[in-house]
């Protein structure tokens, strides 16, 4: 009686999990949903893959509620090289280089300084960083990212944790708690779950973020900045519930990720995350203050006494706090200036942190979260700290980051950016992933072979201003104000506001250049055309001679190299290469690709009179 009983508890129990199973095999059979992969086929490039522009629709339950994010294009190589170094970049819209973008980022500034430090290597820095996203999507990403067999990992990432996807704070928030966050993480490929969103999304239409009241006017979601619409809850006070919330969310998805990349035995590089503390005022204070004492601080004129008497009344005000940093800051420069020897930067400092750690919105992370990153680093070995606020710290005005190095709240300017990158590959060298190289000494060539022109310098300056004239900059928009060319690369730049072609901007910039000679300049252009279309050889062959013809030898070598694996039976690429190997004084690899050349064509002249010359050359006597 007893095991009958048990059967039909059995058939029971199964009936609902089958009927699920079913309905899911059902949809799936029928085409419906989406299943948004990290990374995709390059459409009529089979050898290579990218990162999916679309991945952030994974998160959402149809395109229209996502926000307008993705990753930046690149193409890489589908079948990992033997012999190659691959390396992924995992963040937010700092590590994706905003507003420069991929060329402006520290993953693209770090693979464009690889090459011309090891030109015969093949080295990869694939990105899949991306605006508005935090370290849930990082988490959920880990399991692709392993897939395509990367031999290191660097993060930088934190700003998000509140107001990203799924923050706690945020208009595209997740299911209100981690564990539910999690649990939707694991079930969002299955169909069952896509179609309940998809219901619940049109019976709650009033739930869609397009109707949240940011605080910034009642403008139609479509037209607002990311910034603008994201903030569901402006005042998350220190130390409160959904502030502790967020630090446990980032250190446990931290934990996560990294935890995951060492059971695949990755080292990951973790950097420290950085934001404008002297020059951004708090944006909202959630400690109440009376209005005599608001009007008092927001006066021009407010001695260094006045602002401690109304510190030591009202401690937990953020604007207090930032204005109490700027007068101890003032002060200091006055005192060095009469050579005093009282210092009151530590102090200066000190209250610049607590303001950005008491703003009440959370566009940038509080300072626990440098102390998670820090922790971690230090407890697992597998695990190596990027001082990447350290570095930017050093590089500021009064040792405090602000306007010199930062755009706004928290994106860096371009010399910010190459100053996270020089982080990056300080640690990577230090460990042992890349060999000792002359990085300290060549920092002055790098910035030479910036890929970031003045026409993405003014491009990136008007994303700033579209960002700046809208919430929470300003409580609501104002009209972006207009940018004049001085120049034919800043015309060049200005031109794709309207057009959003990089492609034209970059073919513009290299004829630009080669008309007026500037061949370093050329060069660089030309290089990101190479890198952007990494399977075009004319284009590598084009960064190389114009990388020669500079006198920049090393990167003329990689390019190089690169359109000779792309075409290896093409006489004039392989002529280039030999003629770069020459310059060089690589006598040996140049003989080696001319004996090519002349396997390809026995009675080629030129390659016999270059043999000729580097035989002499090469000679013990010579």
């Amino acid at each position: 009686m007893k095991k009958s009983h048990t059967l039909f508890y059995v058939i029971s129990l199964s009936i609902p999990i089958l009927v699920l199973l079913g309905l899911e095999g059902i949809l799936r059979i029928i085409g419906y949903g989406n299943s948004h992969q990290l990374f995709i086929p390059v459409p009529n490039q089979p050898a290579y893959m990218q990162p999916n522009p679309q991945v952030i629709q994974r998160y959402f339950p149809s395109p229209d509620a996502a926000p307008n994010v993705a990753i930046d294009t690149q193409f890489f190589l589908a079948h990992k090289p033997k012999d190659s170094l691959r390396i992924v970049a995992m963040g937010g819209s700092t590590a994706a280089g905003f507003p420069y973008g991929r060329f402006g980022a520290p993953a693209g500034i770090l693979q464009h300084r690889l090459k011309g430090l090891y030109p015969q290597r093949h080295i990869e820095v694939i990105n899949v960083a991306m605006s508005s996203i935090n370290t849930y999507m990082l988490r959920d990403f880990v399991d692709e990212v392993l897939a395509i067999e990367p031999d290191a990992i660097y993060i930088y990432a934190g700003h998000n944790e509140y107001l990203g996807v799924m923050g706690v704070g945020s208009s595209y928030q997740g299911l209100g708690s981690h564990g539910l966050n999690l649990l939707y993480l694991t079930l969002k490929e299955w169909r069952l779950v896509q179609l309940l969103q998809s219901i619940l999304l049109k019976i709650s239409s009033s739930s869609d973020i397009s109707h949240a009241d940011t605080g910034a006017g009642s403008n139609n979601h479509a037209s607002r900045t990311v910034m603008a619409s994201i903030a569901k809850n402006q005042s998350i006070a220190f130390d409160s519930p959904a502030y502790l919330s967020g630090i446990s969310q980032f250190n446990d998805n931290l934990q996560h990720i990294i935890t995951q990349f060492g059971i695949a035995k990755l080292p990951v590089f973790l950097s420290t995350i950085a934001s404008n503390d002297r020059d951004q005022a708090p944006f909202n204070s959630t400690y109440p203050l009376p209005e005599s004492v608001l009007s008092e601080i927001n006066a021009a004129q407010l001695s260094l006494s006045d602002i401690q008497r109304i510190y030591q009344q009202h401690s937990y005000h953020a604007l207090v706090n930032y204005r109490y940093a700027q007068a101890l800051l003032n002060q200091q420069r006055v005192n060095h200036q009469n050579k005093s020897t009282d210092n009151n930067l530590t102090l200066s400092s000190k209250h610049f942190t607590n303001a950005r750690n008491l703003d009440g919105l959370r566009f940038r992370a509080p300072e626990h979260f440098n102390a998670i990153i820090t922790e971690l680093a230090q407890a697992h070995s597998h695990v190596h700290l990027v001082n990447g606020k350290a570095m930017l710290n050093a590089a500021s005005v009064d040792g405090i980051i602000g306007n010199d190095l930062m755009l706004e709240h928290l994106h860096p300017n371009a010399q910010g950016y190459t100053l996270l990158a020089h982080s990056a590959l300080a640690a990577m060298v230090e460990h042992g992933l890349l060999p000792p190289a002359p990085y300290q000494d060549t920092q002055n060539i790098a910035q030479q072979h910036t890929q970031v022109s003045a026409a993405d310098i003014i491009f990136a300056q008007h994303k700033i201003n579209n960002l700046t004239s809208d919430y929470p900059f300003t409580q609501t928009p104002q009209p972006v104000p207009k940018l004049v060319p001085n120049n034919p690369p800043e015309k060049i730049g200005l031109a794709r506001i309207q057009n959003n072609d990089y492609l034209a901007q970059q073919t513009h910039l290299v004829n630009h250049y080669q008309q007026t000679q500037q061949w370093l300049l050329a060069a660089n252009a030309a290089s990101t055309l190479a890198d952007g279309l990494p399977f075009n050889a004319q284009y590598a062959h084009g960064a190389a001679n114009l990388y020669r013809q500079a006198g920049s030898f090393d990167y003329a070598h990689f390019y190089a190299l690169q359109a000779v694996r792309l075409t290896p039976n093409d006489i004039n690429m392989q002529l280039s290469l030999a003629q770069i190997q020459f310059n060089k004084r690589l006598f040996e690899q140049a003989l080696v690709t001319l004996k090519w050349v002349l396997t390809l064509q026995p009675e080629h002249p030129q390659a016999q009179q270059y043999l000729q010359q580097i035989k002499q050359y090469a000679s013990p006597s010579s």
